[in-house]
């Protein structure tokens, strides 16, 4: 019995400051559903109520009945969005891949087990209402229906494999059971684990190794399909097309590009008072930077020490005095240590530092690239990057989805002109205007999607930019020719991921490459030796 398969369309594209009143509901109503499904994490359905709910939203109860005609409303919705986030991450792009069933089961094992889809969280959420669909026929309506709509896709891949190899003798149904069911057991295992104790790649190695005793001479060790192109290297040719949908890959990227480096969460003007804070994702980290009482920023993981919930859901806001986790009736001071309630342990802190005015966080004690620890070298955040952008004040964070992968974006800001912006690696673009600035920050959020922040910035008031413009020549729209710019970059990374998912051969590549393209391919093509050996976070 497999619960995680709900069907909806694909979450609309969302920039924070367009059409302000209908973002800030959307925001809200999600801000309670994923209250809601923290709530199931740690109750259950039939012990899940509406204060226990807005205590983790940190919303008043009148706001749930703007929403939710009921608690029993509030929880299909939550079983729905969870439905609708498996069926848009894991079968749609599975099935985009029918074709070339070796990698569509591939991907499948990859994106079923991708920390995103199979948290400890949520896992334990599908089960706790499994647990109660024999009673309730929403729940069963939802969970049953979209089982059996995936283990109709395992069935088919199997079916194509066989049909491939000629292996007639193969039973489809068996040997589809079979898979369904060992990743089954591995979901149950990680319901009952903490998410820092849960090995994904030893549970991946495990389904890779049951389709391999079945079809050894389809499923090698190997997990990236290989290029008919010459190999990322001196030349910077385009990385195997399964490497931008590739759930193993993305693990190791996350480990050895993503946690060594410094990100920007924001700028030090956000938050200027003793208990504002600012919260943000590293791709391999939540973060959660509070100013304290002496003025100093400390930044920890954005989780509590009972469960791994998110402290505060929210871009930026003020704590009075402390850092609470209602739900759970803890309190920790500004400087990470827990002062009231029973956890684990005081708040684990993050490195912080300030730049030129931004803020600017990674994961402890990083391991990079090469294996050393600590340093701006291999992994890090080149310090240059960010040169010019010290007087500028930050005026909006907008923020859209993209069904691409992060990569696919990089490779398109590297193939710009050097002279509109500049790359500060893994995942930034810097571009200083003489009327302000923008930093984009692309990060996974599965494989083949990802999340595009961007910061923008002014050169001070308003008479200020307006004299900058005319001295520039710029004309008023300046800042509307960015916004064209960044749609355009979102329009062609996701027309490309979609060609490279749909490509039957690899693609191949005739125009030229830039020196900078070259070598963000090559760091990437190092990585794949690692792929299938996730490194453990130290």
């Amino acid at each position: 019995m497999t619960r995680n398969n709900v069907v909806s369309a694909r979450k609309p594209k969302q920039t924070v400051e367009a059409v302000p009143e209908r973002a800030s509901r959307v925001r809200q109503r999600q801000r309670l559903i994923d209250a809601c499904i923290s709530a199931l994490h740690i109750h259950g359905p039939s012990r899940t109520t509406v204060e226990k709910v807005v205590a983790i939203a940190e919303m008043s109860p009148g706001i749930v009945r703007f929403y939710f005609d009921s608690k029993d409303a509030m929880l299909v919705a939550s079983l729905a969005y969870l439905a609708a986030e498996f069926e848009e991450r894991v079968l749609v792009p599975v099935a985009q891949l029918r074709d070339t069933p070796v990698e569509a089961l591939e991907l499948l094992v990859d994106l079923y087990l991708d920390a995103e889809i199979a948290s400890p969280r949520k896992v334990s959420v599908w089960y706790s209402f499994w647990g109660e669909a024999s009673s309730r026929q929403e729940y069963y309506d939802i969970c049953g229906r979209k089982d059996e709509d995936f283990a109709a896709l395992v069935r088919d891949l199997i079916e194509r494999v066989i049909v491939t190899t000629g292996e007639s003798h193969l039973d489809t149904d068996g040997i589809a059971l079979g898979l369904i069911g060992a990743l089954e057991v591995l979901w149950q295992g990680i319901a009952f684990q903490r998410e820092a104790d849960v090995d994904r790649a030893v549970a991946r190695a495990q389904s890779m190794a049951f389709l391999r005793s079945v079809f050894p001479g389809q499923f090698g060790r190997g997990t990236l399909r290989r290029s008919a192109a010459p190999a990322p290297g001196a030349t910077g040719a385009r990385l195997p097309s399964s490497s931008y949908s590739n759930g193993a890959l993305l693990a190791v990227e996350r480990a050895r590009l993503f946690r060594p480096a410094w990100q920007v969460i924001g700028h030090e003007a956000e938050m200027p008072a003793a208990g504002d804070f600012l919260a943000g994702d590293l791709a391999s980290e939540r973060a959660l930077v509070v100013r304290d009482e002496k003025g100093r920023l400390r930044a920890y993981r954005n989780a509590c020490r009972r469960r791994p919930h998110a402290l505060v859901s929210v871009r930026k806001g003020h704590f009075v005095g402390a850092i609470p986790c209602a739900p759970h009736g803890l309190t920790y001071k500004f400087d990470g240590r827990l002062t009231n309630g029973e956890a684990a342990g005081d708040l684990t802190p993050l490195d912080v530092k300030q730049q030129d005015g931004l803020i600017l966080v990674r994961a402890p004690g990083a391991m990079q690239a090469d294996g050393a620890q600590g340093g701006d070298a291999q992994g890090g955040t080149d310090s240059s990057g960010w040169v010019g952008l010290a007087a500028l004040a930050p005026t909006s964070m907008q923020e859209t989805e993209l069904a691409a992968d992060w990569k696919l974006v990089v490779e398109q800001w590297l193939e710009s002109s050097p002279s509109r912006g500049r790359f500060v690696a893994p995942n930034h673009w810097v571009e200083i205007r003489p009327e302000g600035a923008s930093i984009l920050r692309v990060l996974p959020e599965a494989p083949g999607r990802s999340r595009l922040q961007r910061l923008d910035f002014s050169a001070g008031a308003q008479k200020g930019r307006k004299r900058a413009r005319q001295e520039s020549g710029e004309e008023p729209d300046g800042r509307r020719r960015i916004d064209v710019w960044v749609a355009q970059q979102v329009e062609l990374a996701e027309s490309t991921q979609t060609g490279l998912v749909a490509a039957a051969d690899e693609v191949l590549e005739t125009g030229p490459v830039t020196p900078a393209l070259a070598e963000f391919r090559r760091s990437i093509a190092d990585l794949f030796p690692l792929v299938g050996k996730v490194p453990q976070n130290p």
